[in-house]
Parts: structure tokens; C-alpha cells; sequence
């Protein structure tokens, strides 16, 4: 059987080896499990709903353009702790969805260091 080769404390000033004082937890949400994702015919009608009530992206809106809203987002991301209803969501179009998805995903490695 393979063992991993020794590794150092990721605890500054420790050095040990395979350091049994300050022993690694498994990595594990901060604000408990995601919730339940909206899927299916629900997912539809939402979308539907939000479409019906602001047709333009919220995003461009702001900016003074005037597009059309392909993309149901959450204001706050479900990996954040936002919540997966009508209280946390927006109406962008798909340049607009990806623009926000890489401010996202930067806020996501600047959080998670060691990633």
C-alpha cells in the first residue's frame, strides 16, 4: 500500500511533519449544506414569473441600455448562502451573467487561498 510522502503543519512556525497537534479538518461549508435547487417545472415557472415582471437585464438597465433578460441569477450565489426563491433573484442577459460569474469565481479564489 502506497502511503502519501510526509507533509509539513500548514501551521506557521509548527514544521512538524505529518503534524498530529494541529490535525487538517475535512473542508465543509460555512453556513451548513447549500440548499435545495429549484429544478424541473418549478424552475420554469419561476423564470416565466421573474421574465414577465422585468423583461430587461437589471445589469444593462443600470448602465442606461436597454437588453433583453435570458438569465435568471441570484443576487446573493447559493454558494454564498443565498437562497434558491423569488426574494434572491434577478433577470440578466448572458453578458451580463458572465460578467458577474467571474467577479464571483475572483471572490471565490481570493476566499479560498489555498485553491
Amino acid at each position: 500500500m502506497a502511503l502519501a510522502p510526509p507533509r509539513p503543519c500548514a501551521v506557521p512556525k509548527c514544521g512538524r511533519l505529518n503534524c498530529q497537534v494541529h490535525p487538517v479538518t475535512a473542508w465543509r461549508s460555512r453556513s451548513g449544506p447549500p440548499p435545495p435547487r429549484i429544478r424541473g417545472r418549478q424552475l420554469q415557472q419561476l423564470r416565466a414569473s421573474l421574465f414577465a415582471r422585468h423583461p430587461w437585464c437589471v445589469r444593462c438597465l443600470a448602465a442606461g441600455r436597454r437588453t433583453r433578460a435570458t438569465i435568471r441569477d441570484h443576487v446573493i450565489p447559493l454558494a454564498e448562502g443565498g437562497r434558491d426563491d423569488e426574494t434572491n433573484e434577478q433577470a440578466l442577459c448572458q453578458e451580463c451573467s458572465d460578467a458577474k460569474t467571474r467577479e464571483e469565481s475572483k471572490r471565490g479564489v481570493r476566499r479560498w487561498p489555498h485553491a
